[in-house]
């Protein structure tokens, strides 16, 4: 009596979802297969390693149409290193969905693919990044939507990137030196292509000056203090800078190391060109 008293409960839920509900369930099921069947032979899904929970496969108005395109993510399987990455547009025309866009890349770890209004106009572009190795570091595309297509508009080099989305997009690039220091860009868009912006460098300094300051109470080395007299430059913040020259200076010169000495020298210069411009 009690399992049929269960079983009577369980019929009336089902019955009773809304309609809405049952309809979403099984939009997500007919898009999944749709997804799976646009896949490449020999090739699965795949996530990227940032944004954070992105799942393999997106949605987006990418034509402000009302309809949303997919972006889908695979890897192609092959026996030999480096892999190759890809990504696929699929949009929907007369209730069928067509691949309209596709790009690959080879190297190790899908790193990036998001959306983000790069250019500033109000509709998002897709981003693509492919970590090509350890010591060669990512590759980064930006594909704007151009006449029914995906356009690659900019591309950049990075070891590590974030994307700044506070008051104004921009993108921090952050290319290795020595060891774990980099030398850090913030470029934005500045209506044909990705420039050095000033006003977001300086807002987005005390991000890199804790990370080298951290890097410094471990260890006083002068790579450290060269990568950050080179941020307070962009920083303008040219008191810091000669202060970050003067013990990278002492560092080097105390160790024999002429070679950078040299490079500090030369640092002083672009300080002194460009306290002169401001």
């Amino acid at each position: 009596m009690k399992k049929i008293l269960i079983l009577t409960v369980i019929v009336i839920v089902l019955l009773n979802i809304p309609k809405h509900i049952s309809n979403a369930v099984k939009n997500d099921k007919d898009l999944t297969t749709v997804v799976n069947e646009s896949l490449p032979s020999n090739s699965t899904l795949i996530r990227p390693e940032q944004p954070l929970s992105t799942k393999p496969f997106q949605l987006y108005d990418l034509n402000n149409d009302g309809i949303d395109e997919v972006i889908v993510n695979y890897k192609l399987k092959t026996k030999e290193q480096p892999s190759q990455f890809g990504a696929i547009v699929l949009k929907k025309e007369n209730d069928e969905w067509e691949n309209i866009w596709e790009t690959k890349s080879q190297g190790v770890v899908l790193d990036y693919s998001g959306l983000a209004d790069i250019t500033r106009d109000g509709t998002k572009e897709y981003v693509f990044g492919v970590t090509i190795g350890a010591s060669a570091g990512s590759h980064l595309y930006i594909y704007k939507w151009v006449n029914n297509s995906l356009k690659k508009v900019a591309d950049v080099n990075y070891h590590k990137m974030e994307i700044i989305s506070n008051n104004n997009i921009g993108i921090a690039v952050w290319q290795r030196f020595i060891a774990d220091t980099y030398f850090v860009n913030v470029l934005s868009w500045d209506g044909n292509k990705l420039v050095h912006d000033e006003e977001l460098y300086y807002d987005y300094y005390p991000i890199i000056e804790k990370y080298l300051y951290e890097k410094l109470s471990e260890m006083d080395a002068w790579f450290y203090w060269y990568t950050l007299a080179d941020a307070q430059i962009k920083a303008n913040l040219f008191e810091k800078a000669e202060k970050s020259i003067q013990n990278g200076i002492a560092i080097v010169r105390e160790l024999g190391f002429s070679e950078e000495v040299e490079k500090f020298n030369k640092l002083k210069v672009i300080l002194e060109t460009k306290k002169r411009s401001n």
